[in-house]
This record gives structure tokens, C-alpha cells and sequence, in this order.
């Protein structure tokens, strides 16, 4: 499977265009449009905004402007009306995109086409036209979001200083009574069972990403404990990384690893980790006072109880990376 966040963007992305071609009818121009969309797109999943606003709507609508503001004055004057329609159209889109019910969309596009500000002539079908393409947006958007629920899974969130989300994945599903407690738990916790757990939660930690993006929040990370039998299968780990594969996913979802197998393992996880993908270090009792590794990771954790604990929470500011103390998990 793609980057199921990369593949969500190209849907987005298709449906901004036929939004645009649709309501500019013979006037759509590419060369107007896409560098707004594109504006669009950067400041809503992936939160890079040059203005400083607590306000989401304040922020991409300030980013937009200068946006328009700058194809007007690379463009001939008697482009600045559409532009100016452009940006104006936008003003919907971001309410088209978190519509959940039909009822609502039908008063967003009422309110579009009574809007003033717009100079746009339309066509007779256009307001059907747009009805149709916004409920197949909506239903394949909701589609997508639905394939990543489970009945058999559900994800455990332990939260640290509010915005680390540790990730746990769990099941739902009932065992035959036929088997013990102990072999249910070692087949669950089996090699294969981990290894595939794993891929499941990058799945599902994509979708809790891009929803976070849908709500304007921007401020979560997510850590997945990685198992270290993965780093034995470059097939299977590649197929599993590609999952998180995005630029902006690799700084929202972070592989934690033990420092025994960051030991055993090393060129492989700095190999990823140059290719940008986030790790996460454990100190465990292999940990030999190397500092210097310490650096490549985004958070250090660290048992409150580690004869190391001490020089580890003193030396942070060295470190850089963020460090978390581990109070029995």
C-alpha cells in the first residue's frame, strides 16, 4: 500500500481542481489556480503558514491573500477580477470539506451562489453540478476514513505532556476458551502477530494524522514501537515504512526502538532515520553512556529508576532531543 496520506492529498487536491473547472467554467486557467490550491494544501495538512495566528481561518485566509496578491501582480489586469473570484470561491471550500450531512451542504452552496463578491456568470446545471461533485467528495472522503476503523482493533493512546501519543494497538476479538491464557497471549504477542500489529497502527495513525489536519490540529506525535525482528526482513520493513513514507508524516509519526537493537541494528535505523523518518530511543540496560548517538533521535526515554537517569535529565540540554521520563510503563 502508498502513503495513504500522500494518496488522500492527490484526492483532495483532484477534487479542488474539478471545483475550480466547474465554476470558472471556460475561464478555469491552471496557471491562476494551482499555485492557491497548492497554498491551500500546505497550509491545511501540513500546517506551513509564514502568518502567526492563533485563528486557523484568520491564518489561510491572510496566506491565500498573499498568494492572489502575487499572481495579480504577475498577471496582465484584466486577470485580476477572476483572480479575485479565485480567492473568493475558496472562502467554501474549507466548509465543503468538513461537511458531514447533505442538509449542510445545501445551505454552502445556497450561500455560494448568493454570494456577492463573486462576478461569476454560471450555467444552468452548475449549482447540480457542484451538488453532485461535493456528495461524491463527502461520501468517498467518509469511505476512506472507514477503512481504517476496525472491529477486531482499537488504538490505546498514553498520552505524555499532552501532545506525545505513545501508541498501542489492541484487539477486540473473543479466543475460544479451548486455549489458556498463556498461549492466547504468546500467540498474540507472536513475531509475525507484532510485526503485522505494527503495520496496522502506521495504518491507522496515518488516518488519526490527516484527522487531526481536518480539525486543525496540528499538534499531536505519534510513537509506535517498532519491533526489531522487522530490521532481519528489508522486504517486509520496506513495505511497512513506505506506510509513513510523507514528508510530513515522518515528523507526526515516530518508530521507537530499544538500545539494545539500535546496537545491533545501527546502520539500518541510521540509514532510515537519514532518510528522514523519526525514531524514538529507549535507554535500557544496554545503554553504555553514549551521548553522541543520543542526537539522532526525537525523543530519549528513560526510566526514573536507571542508575543513568540522573546525568541523562542533567545533560538534556545537550541532547537536544526531548527527553521523557518512563514512570513504570
Amino acid at each position: 500500500m502508498n502513503c495513504i496520506f500522500d494518496d488522500y492529498i492527490k484526492f483532495v487536491e483532484n477534487f479542488l481542481s474539478n471545483y475550480f473547472r466547474l465554476l470558472l467554467e471556460g475561464k478555469y486557467e491552471r496557471r491562476l489556480v494551482r499555485p492557491l490550491i497548492d497554498k491551500y494544501i500546505s497550509v491545511k495538512y501540513y500546517n506551513d503558514c509564514v502568518v502567526l495566528d492563533k485563528k486557523f481561518t484568520v491564518r489561510l485566509n491572510k496566506e491565500l491573500n498573499m498568494v492572489a496578491k502575487d499572481i495579480i501582480r504577475a498577471s496582465s489586469k484584466d486577470k485580476t477580477e477572476k483572480v479575485k473570484n479565485i480567492f473568493a470561491l475558496f472562502s467554501y471550500i474549507l466548509f465543503i470539506e468538513n461537511c458531514n450531512n447533505y442538509n449542510e451542504l445545501n445551505t454552502i452552496i445556497k450561500s455560494l451562489f448568493a454570494d456577492k463578491t463573486i462576478t461569476l456568470t454560471y450555467g444552468e446545471n452548475t449549482r447540480s453540478e457542484l451538488n453532485v461533485l461535493a456528495r461524491e467528495y463527502i461520501s468517498k472522503r467518509n469511505e476512506f476514513f472507514k477503512t481504517f476503523e476496525s472491529k477486531d482493533f482499537h488504538i490505546e493512546n498514553v498520552k505524555y505532556e499532552n501532545d506525545i501519543n505513545i501508541i498501542k494497538l489492541e484487539h477486540d476479538f473473543s479466543i475460544s476458551k479451548l486455549y489458556s491464557d498463556y498461549a492466547i497471549e504468546r500467540a498474540y504477542n507472536s513475531e509475525v502477530v507484532v510485526e503485522n500489529k505494527v503495520y496496522l497502527a502506521l495504518l491507522m495513525v496515518s488516518s488519526y494524522v490527516l484527522k487531526d489536519a481536518l480539525n486543525f490540529k496540528y499538534e499531536n506525535n505519534y510513537i509506535i514501537d517498532f519491533p526489531a525482528s522487522l530490521f532481519e526482513k528489508p522486504k517486509k520493513i520496506l513495505k511497512y515504512i513506505k506506510c509513513v513514507d510523507s514528508d510530513y508524516l515522518k515528523t507526526k509519526v515516530h518508530l521507537r526502538i530499544k538500545y539494545q537493537d539500535y546496537k545491533k541494528y545501527k546502520k539500518q535505523i541510521n540509514s532510515l532515520i537519514n532518510e528522514g523518518f523519526s525514531f524514538c530511543l529507549v535507554l535500557d540496560e544496554a545503554y553504555d553512556m553514549d551521548f553522541s548517538c543520543l542526537l539522532l533521535f526525537t525523543y530519549i526515554f528513560v526510566d526514573e529508576k536507571s542508575k543513568y537517569y540522573d546525568i541523562i535529565i542533567n545533560s538534556k540540554d545537550n541532547i537536544k532531543s526531548t527527553v521523557i521520563t518512563l514512570r513504570g510503563e
